[in-house]
């Protein structure tokens, strides 16, 4: 029974940053960048912009693998910006600018104060469906694509042969910056203090990653199909389905790369709708 449930309480805040993002994503190109973002925001990333993030992604990984307090200083900073960033595009998609910004602020505040699961849950759900529109606005589909299978492979080789992605998940763990969503085993479990999280029987991690890039591809595809877009989003909760049976299933409960198996149902739905739409 807690499998089905913890299993449940996945698939809703999943499937709900999915669909809080592919709206996102649907109302900034069709709604808001006609009225003038289009001329403020360049979607399009240079070489420049590319290069910077490759840097910050090093800096990221050789941090990550350290333990000590400058480590845990640079994830909630990392951390209290995601969160900042995505959820205020989210609510610019409901209110003017000034109002989205004071909206993400509070949360920010909120979840430094409350540190309660389902407040962590809300707040990475927004921060993850609004990063994850604008940064899917600004890829063509097939890029979004290329994106899941290099991440998918990373995951795998990061995961199972060299495992700094279970030291960079211990060290976000300690550091109290948990990038991605709680997944208690009961309901009970959203209000439980984030101080008492712990990767086990009573709670799963789903990383931010496996989250957000699936959904890049989605609110890519929500530009010229918003039907296409939803499609694939089911097709990525398949994926969620099949890597939670084999999560459940193993032997021994260990760490194991989630994304591949959505990434892999997100472009098999996106190779199957490609010819319906």
């Amino acid at each position: 029974m807690k499998s089905a449930n913890i299993f449940l309480h996945e698939l809703i805040l999943f499937s709900l940053t999915q669909l809080l993002g592919i709206f996102v994503a649907y109302r900034y190109w069709f709604y808001l960048m006609p009225e003038g973002l289009a001329t403020e925001v360049d979607f399009k990333f240079s070489y420049a912009d590319i290069f910077i993030i490759l840097i910050f992604l090093l800096v990221f990984i050789l941090i990550s693998v350290k333990k000590g307090r400058a480590a845990g200083v640079f994830f909630k900073i990392f951390f209290w910006l995601v969160i900042f960033s995505g959820s205020q595009a989210v609510f610019y998609s409901f209110v003017p600018s000034f109002w989205a910004s004071v909206f993400a602020l509070v949360l920010v505040f909120l979840m430094s104060k409350v540190r309660q699961v389902w407040l962590q849950n809300l707040g990475v759900v927004l921060g993850i469906a609004g990063i994850g529109a604008i940064v899917g606005l600004s890829l063509e589909p097939m890029t979004a694509v290329f994106i899941l299978v290099g991440s998918s492979v990373y995951d795998i080789f990061t995961v199972y042969l060299t495992g700094h992605m279970v030291k960079m998940a211990q060290t976000m763990i300690q550091a109290g910056a948990i990038f991605g969503l709680v997944i208690p085993s009961d309901f009970s479990g959203f209000k439980e203090k984030m101080s008492g999280v712990q990767p086990g029987e009573r709670f799963m991690i789903l990383g931010s990653g496996d989250v957000a890039l699936p959904l890049i591809l989605t609110a890519s595809l929500a530009v010229f199909s918003l039907w296409q877009a939803l499609a694939v989003a089911g097709f990525s909760m398949l994926g969620l389905l099949i890597t939670h049976i084999l999560f459940v299933k193993q032997k021994e409960r260990k760490p194991m790369a989630a994304l591949p198996p959505i990434a892999a149902m997100s472009i098999i739905g996106y190779l199957i709708t490609s010819f319906l739409w």
